[in-house]
């Protein structure tokens, strides 16, 4: 099955994207820099609940934080210069075995040090988002990203929703100023 390009808000349930199950994935973010430019991205994923809150710190993978409680979502490291062949910074996913009290997944980019290095998604171009199968390392999806987010520091790539019959993928491509720690403070439970 050829890669399915598919555009901004519009979702697609990932069982019918592929000709085998898609239970290992592997979630590819990619960029490349305008010449001269020098960012530090940082890929993270928020692994939220039924009322769309992290169920504990540890739902959060990042750079510092590498695995999910349940061991089923795994970040592969900190790409610092973005020169990587390929995919700059990857997480993997085993869907199935993911905890069941985890309603949705949130895929968000965010340049390390923006406000400080005054430094923006403006300096990229050529940045995408994918799916990959584990199984056959085919890429399934693949949503491209131009540089139209300006003076944003993080955006938002993509969600993953669960339903009854797998999961939802929908590249959402929200661009924000609210530095991941804004991020982390809107997931965050309240007291």
């Amino acid at each position: 099955m050829a890669t399915s390009i598919i555009r901004k808000g519009k979702g697609v349930r990932l069982r019918e994207v592929s000709d085998v199950k898609l239970d290992k994935i592997k979630i590819g973010l990619g960029w490349e820099l305008r010449k001269g430019g020098h960012l530090d991205l940082d890929a993270s994923v928020f692994l939220l609940g039924e009322d769309g809150k992290l169920p504990s710190d540890e739902y959060f993978v990042f750079y510092n934080n590498l695995e999910s409680p349940d061991g089923m979502v795994k970040h592969k490291g900190d790409n610092r210069v973005g020169d990587a062949e390929g995919d700059d910074e990857e997480i993997l996913l085993n869907l199935p075995y993911i905890s069941p009290s985890v309603k949705e997944l949130v895929f968000v980019v965010s340049i390390y040090d923006a406000q400080n290095r005054r430094h923006n998604f403006g300096n990229l171009e050529e940045a995408y988002i994918r799916v990959v199968n584990l199984k056959d390392s085919k890429e399934i999806l693949n949503f491209d990203l131009d540089a139209d987010y300006g003076d944003d520091t993080e955006v938002e790539f993509a969600k993953m929703r669960r339903e009854d019959d797998g999961w939802r993928f929908i590249p959402t491509g929200v661009g924000s100023k609210i530095g991941l720690q804004g991020y982390v403070d809107k997931y965050i439970p309240e007291l």
